[in-house]
């Protein structure tokens, strides 16, 4: 039995090679999930964020044309896709109503469904 026999290095190194690839599939098959749901978790989150600075320009917003225009009810604003960085749209709604703003904020999928929903009064400051 000879050890530098080149046919077995060969076999040692595809062993060697098989047992690499196994332990780097099983590190991906454990990783890529997580940054998958991660990935998803930055997502809506960057939703919640836009979502509340949208509910904040709303009542800004409203408020202002409130004072110019003492009929102003309320409005309607759809955001889709090519007017913002994500897939779905944004439906941003204020009314005014017995002295209070009230601005909702909802995020829809390209499905239609409602992902994320926001809202907030606030009462007129005269």
């Amino acid at each position: 039995m000879t050890y530098n026999n080149p046919k077995n290095r060969r076999g040692a190194a595809l062993i060697i090679a098989m047992v690499l690839l196994a332990c780097l599939a099983i590190v991906a098959g454990v990783v890529l999930p997580q940054m998958l749901r991660d990935r998803q978790e930055t997502r809506l989150e960057l939703v919640r964020v836009q979502s509340r600075q949208l509910l904040d320009d709303a009542l800004r917003s409203a408020e202002a044309k409130r004072n110019s225009d003492p009929n102003f009810a309320g409005a309607i604003l759809s955001l889709g896709p090519d007017q913002q960085p994500f897939d779905g749209t944004f439906l941003v709604t204020t009314k005014y109503q017995d002295d209070r703003f009230n601005a909702e904020v909802e995020y829809r999928n390209e499905k239609g469904e409602v992902i994320y929903a926001v809202n907030k009064i606030k009462t007129e400051i005269r």
